[in-house]
Protein backbone atom coordinates (compact mmCIF):
# COMPACT_ATOMS: atom_id res chain seq x y z
CA UNK A 1 0.00 0.00 0.00
CA UNK A 2 1.39 3.36 -0.99
CA UNK A 3 1.79 6.31 1.33
CA UNK A 4 -1.03 8.12 -0.42
CA UNK A 5 -3.43 5.23 0.12
CA UNK A 6 -2.38 4.91 3.77
CA UNK A 7 -3.01 8.59 4.42
CA UNK A 8 -6.44 8.38 2.82
CA UNK A 9 -7.33 5.40 4.98
CA UNK A 10 -6.29 7.21 8.19
CA UNK A 11 -8.36 10.24 7.25
CA UNK A 12 -11.36 7.99 6.69
CA UNK A 13 -10.92 6.34 10.06
CA UNK A 14 -10.55 9.73 11.78
CA UNK A 15 -13.74 11.04 10.21
CA UNK A 16 -15.67 7.93 11.34
CA UNK A 17 -14.35 8.29 14.91
CA UNK A 18 -15.39 11.94 14.97
CA UNK A 19 -18.90 11.01 13.84
CA UNK A 20 -19.17 8.35 16.53
CA UNK A 21 -17.86 10.78 19.20
CA UNK A 22 -20.48 13.36 18.26
CA UNK A 23 -23.20 10.77 18.64
CA UNK A 24 -22.19 9.55 22.12
CA UNK A 25 -21.02 12.90 23.58
CA UNK A 26 -23.30 14.25 26.37
CA UNK A 27 -25.53 17.07 25.35
CA UNK A 28 -25.54 20.33 27.23
CA UNK A 29 -28.23 20.71 29.90
CA UNK A 30 -29.14 24.03 28.39
CA UNK A 31 -30.00 22.30 25.17
CA UNK A 32 -32.19 19.71 26.85
CA UNK A 33 -35.87 20.36 27.14
CA UNK A 34 -37.00 19.92 30.74
CA UNK A 35 -40.57 18.94 31.70
CA UNK A 36 -42.72 21.76 33.02
CA UNK A 37 -42.97 20.11 36.45
CA UNK A 38 -39.18 20.15 36.83
CA UNK A 39 -39.00 23.80 35.83
CA UNK A 40 -41.74 24.72 38.30
CA UNK A 41 -39.96 22.79 41.08
CA UNK A 42 -36.60 24.43 40.43
CA UNK A 43 -38.21 27.89 40.32
CA UNK A 44 -39.97 27.23 43.65
CA UNK A 45 -36.74 25.96 45.16
CA UNK A 46 -34.92 29.09 44.01
CA UNK A 47 -37.55 31.30 45.63
CA UNK A 48 -37.47 29.30 48.87
CA UNK A 49 -33.68 29.59 49.14
CA UNK A 50 -33.29 33.12 47.83
CA UNK A 51 -30.95 34.86 50.34
CA UNK A 52 -32.32 38.23 49.27
CA UNK A 53 -35.72 37.49 50.84
CA UNK A 54 -36.51 37.13 54.53
CA UNK A 55 -38.16 33.73 54.08
CA UNK A 56 -35.20 32.56 52.03
CA UNK A 57 -32.80 33.55 54.80
CA UNK A 58 -34.92 31.67 57.35
CA UNK A 59 -34.96 28.57 55.15
CA UNK A 60 -31.20 28.74 54.69
CA UNK A 61 -30.77 29.04 58.48
CA UNK A 62 -33.02 26.01 58.96
CA UNK A 63 -30.94 24.01 56.50
CA UNK A 64 -27.79 25.07 58.35
CA UNK A 65 -29.34 24.01 61.68
CA UNK A 66 -30.37 20.70 60.14
CA UNK A 67 -26.82 20.16 58.91
CA UNK A 68 -25.45 20.87 62.39
CA UNK A 69 -28.01 18.50 63.90
CA UNK A 70 -27.01 15.71 61.53
CA UNK A 71 -23.35 16.31 62.32
CA UNK A 72 -24.12 16.18 66.06
CA UNK A 73 -26.21 13.04 65.78
CA UNK A 74 -23.52 11.20 63.82
CA UNK A 75 -20.81 11.84 66.41
CA UNK A 76 -19.50 8.77 68.22
CA UNK A 77 -20.44 10.17 71.65
CA UNK A 78 -24.02 10.76 70.52
CA UNK A 79 -24.34 7.28 69.03
CA UNK A 80 -22.96 5.75 72.25
CA UNK A 81 -25.52 7.77 74.22
CA UNK A 82 -28.29 6.39 72.00
CA UNK A 83 -27.09 2.86 72.73
CA UNK A 84 -27.22 3.51 76.48
CA UNK A 85 -30.65 5.10 76.11
CA UNK A 86 -31.92 2.07 74.20
CA UNK A 87 -30.73 -0.23 76.95
CA UNK A 88 -32.40 1.99 79.55
CA UNK A 89 -35.66 1.86 77.60
CA UNK A 90 -35.69 -1.91 78.11
CA UNK A 91 -35.65 -1.38 81.89
CA UNK A 92 -38.30 1.33 81.53
CA UNK A 93 -40.48 -1.08 79.59
CA UNK A 94 -40.17 -3.62 82.40
CA UNK A 95 -41.12 -1.01 84.99
CA UNK A 96 -44.08 0.22 82.99
CA UNK A 97 -45.36 -3.33 82.66
CA UNK A 98 -45.38 -3.60 86.45
CA UNK A 99 -46.77 -0.10 86.99
CA UNK A 100 -50.31 -1.43 87.20
CA UNK A 101 -49.30 -3.80 90.00
CA UNK A 102 -47.70 -0.89 91.87
CA UNK A 103 -50.86 1.18 91.41
CA UNK A 104 -52.99 -1.66 92.77
CA UNK A 105 -50.70 -2.05 95.79
CA UNK A 106 -50.81 1.68 96.54
CA UNK A 107 -54.58 1.62 96.17
CA UNK A 108 -54.86 -1.23 98.70
CA UNK A 109 -52.56 0.59 101.14
CA UNK A 110 -54.54 3.83 100.76
CA UNK A 111 -57.84 2.04 101.34
CA UNK A 112 -56.40 0.30 104.41
CA UNK A 113 -55.16 3.58 105.86
CA UNK A 114 -58.53 5.19 105.22
CA UNK A 115 -60.31 2.34 106.99
CA UNK A 116 -57.91 2.54 109.94
CA UNK A 117 -58.36 6.30 110.24
CA UNK A 118 -62.14 6.01 109.97
CA UNK A 119 -62.18 3.35 112.67
CA UNK A 120 -59.84 5.38 114.89
CA UNK A 121 -61.94 8.54 114.50
CA UNK A 122 -65.16 6.64 115.23
CA UNK A 123 -63.45 5.24 118.34
CA UNK A 124 -62.70 8.75 119.63
CA UNK A 125 -59.25 9.46 118.18
CA UNK A 126 -58.49 13.17 117.99
CA UNK A 127 -56.61 13.89 114.76
CA UNK A 128 -55.22 17.16 116.09
CA UNK A 129 -53.82 15.45 119.20
CA UNK A 130 -52.35 12.73 116.97
CA UNK A 131 -50.66 15.35 114.81
CA UNK A 132 -49.22 17.14 117.83
CA UNK A 133 -47.96 13.85 119.29
CA UNK A 134 -46.29 12.91 116.01
CA UNK A 135 -44.72 16.37 115.83
CA UNK A 136 -43.39 16.01 119.37
CA UNK A 137 -42.11 12.50 118.65
CA UNK A 138 -40.26 13.60 115.51
CA UNK A 139 -38.73 16.52 117.40
CA UNK A 140 -37.52 14.23 120.17
CA UNK A 141 -36.09 11.73 117.69
CA UNK A 142 -34.18 14.51 115.92
CA UNK A 143 -32.88 15.74 119.24
CA UNK A 144 -31.72 12.21 120.13
CA UNK A 145 -29.90 11.97 116.80
CA UNK A 146 -28.21 15.35 117.20
CA UNK A 147 -27.01 14.66 120.75
CA UNK A 148 -25.86 11.13 119.97
CA UNK A 149 -28.26 9.66 122.52
CA UNK A 150 -29.98 7.61 119.83
CA UNK A 151 -26.77 5.72 119.13
CA UNK A 152 -26.41 4.98 122.83
CA UNK A 153 -30.02 3.82 122.94
CA UNK A 154 -29.47 1.45 120.01
CA UNK A 155 -26.41 -0.08 121.68
CA UNK A 156 -27.82 -0.07 125.24
CA UNK A 157 -29.60 -3.40 124.93
CA UNK A 158 -33.04 -1.89 125.59
CA UNK A 159 -34.09 -3.07 122.13
CA UNK A 160 -32.89 -6.62 122.79
CA UNK A 161 -35.58 -9.27 122.40
CA UNK A 162 -35.34 -10.24 126.07
CA UNK A 163 -35.56 -6.61 127.20
CA UNK A 164 -38.62 -6.03 125.03
CA UNK A 165 -40.17 -9.21 126.43
CA UNK A 166 -39.60 -7.96 129.99
CA UNK A 167 -41.06 -4.54 129.18
CA UNK A 168 -44.09 -6.20 127.57
CA UNK A 169 -44.62 -8.40 130.62
CA UNK A 170 -44.27 -5.37 132.90
CA UNK A 171 -46.83 -3.47 130.83
CA UNK A 172 -49.34 -6.29 131.05
CA UNK A 173 -48.80 -6.55 134.79
CA UNK A 174 -49.29 -2.79 135.20
CA UNK A 175 -52.55 -2.94 133.26
CA UNK A 176 -53.87 -5.85 135.33
CA UNK A 177 -52.75 -4.32 138.64
CA UNK A 178 -54.36 -0.99 137.73
CA UNK A 179 -57.73 -2.67 137.25
CA UNK A 180 -57.45 -4.72 140.49
CA UNK A 181 -56.51 -2.24 143.20
CA UNK A 182 -56.39 -3.47 146.82
CA UNK A 183 -55.01 -2.38 150.17
CA UNK A 184 -52.24 -4.42 151.85
CA UNK A 185 -51.26 -4.01 155.49
CA UNK A 186 -47.88 -4.80 157.12
CA UNK A 187 -48.91 -8.35 158.08
CA UNK A 188 -50.16 -9.08 154.56
CA UNK A 189 -46.97 -7.60 153.08
CA UNK A 190 -44.80 -9.89 155.24
CA UNK A 191 -47.01 -12.85 154.41
CA UNK A 192 -46.72 -12.07 150.71
CA UNK A 193 -42.98 -12.73 150.91
CA UNK A 194 -43.82 -16.44 151.04
CA UNK A 195 -45.68 -16.20 147.71
CA UNK A 196 -43.66 -17.88 144.93
CA UNK A 197 -44.65 -15.28 142.33
CA UNK A 198 -43.60 -12.43 144.59
CA UNK A 199 -40.35 -14.22 145.36
CA UNK A 200 -39.61 -14.45 141.63
CA UNK A 201 -40.37 -10.73 141.24
CA UNK A 202 -38.11 -9.87 144.19
CA UNK A 203 -35.34 -12.04 142.76
CA UNK A 204 -35.64 -10.26 139.44
CA UNK A 205 -35.57 -6.88 141.20
CA UNK A 206 -32.48 -7.84 143.21
CA UNK A 207 -30.64 -9.06 140.10
CA UNK A 208 -31.62 -5.87 138.30
CA UNK A 209 -30.48 -3.68 141.19
CA UNK A 210 -27.16 -5.55 141.47
CA UNK A 211 -26.35 -5.27 137.77
CA UNK A 212 -27.61 -1.69 137.59
CA UNK A 213 -25.47 -0.67 140.56
CA UNK A 214 -22.43 -2.28 138.96
CA UNK A 215 -23.05 -0.35 135.72
CA UNK A 216 -23.49 2.91 137.62
CA UNK A 217 -20.18 2.35 139.39
CA UNK A 218 -18.45 1.65 136.06
CA UNK A 219 -19.95 4.78 134.49
CA UNK A 220 -18.84 6.85 137.46
CA UNK A 221 -15.31 5.53 137.08
CA UNK A 222 -15.28 6.42 133.38
CA UNK A 223 -16.47 9.93 134.19
CA UNK A 224 -13.72 10.44 136.75
CA UNK A 225 -11.08 9.25 134.28
CA UNK A 226 -12.44 11.61 131.60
Amino acid sequence: MSDHETLALLKSIDSRLSAIENQVAPKSLEGLKMPNEVSIFTDSLDRMLDPASESGQENLEKIESLKNLVNELTKKETLDAFVVLTQSLKDLSYLSSHLKEIENTLSVITDSVDEMMSYAISSGLNIEDLGENLKTLSSQVLNLMETGALAELMSSGILDNKSIEVVGTLGQSLAVSRSHERRVGPIQAVGALFNADIQRSLGFAINLATHFGRKLHAKKGESNVG
